[in-house]
């Protein structure tokens, strides 16, 4: 997601994963941000209308699949599957519903330790990187 920017000498090296994050804490390379739930709100950029949105219109479609039923008109499988996919949607819609999206401005971490070792491979490492910390 971009959340966190690696940084050497006030530079910046590489967007970090969060594994490679927990790495270099454990290893004592950068020290652990400091992020607060404000600042994890404000990042949230799927705001309430939009997934009311699409919940009203699962909605819409779950009450004419029942009304359908109740008059004994047909539904397909197509309509049922339909239905199973919106239900799991659903269910993601809830689980992901605080969660940020689009970051613009990923936190920076500073790399503290005296030397970077060469042999660090980043997931998402650029050419350039070589040159940075060179």
């Amino acid at each position: 997601m971009g959340g966190f920017l690696l940084c050497k000498d006030k530079k910046p090296v590489v967007t970090l994963t969060p594994d490679e994050l927990i790495d270099l804490i454990r290893s004592e390379k950068v020290d652990m941000p400091i992020i607060t739930e404000e600042e994890i709100k404000d990042r949230s950029k799927g705001d309430v209308l939009s997934k009311g949105i699409a919940i009203l219109q699962l909605v819409w479609f779950i009450v004419q699949l029942a009304a359908r039923y109740a008059q004994s008109l047909p539904i397909s499988l197509l309509e049922i599957d339909t239905l199973a996919v919106a239900g799991l949607t659903c269910i993601a819609y809830g689980l992901w519903w605080k969660k940020p999206k689009d970051v613009g401005c990923p936190y920076v971490v500073q790399w503290k330790a005296t030397e970077y070792p060469r042999s660090t491979r980043f997931t998402f490492e650029y050419q350039y990187v070589v040159n940075v910390i060179a």
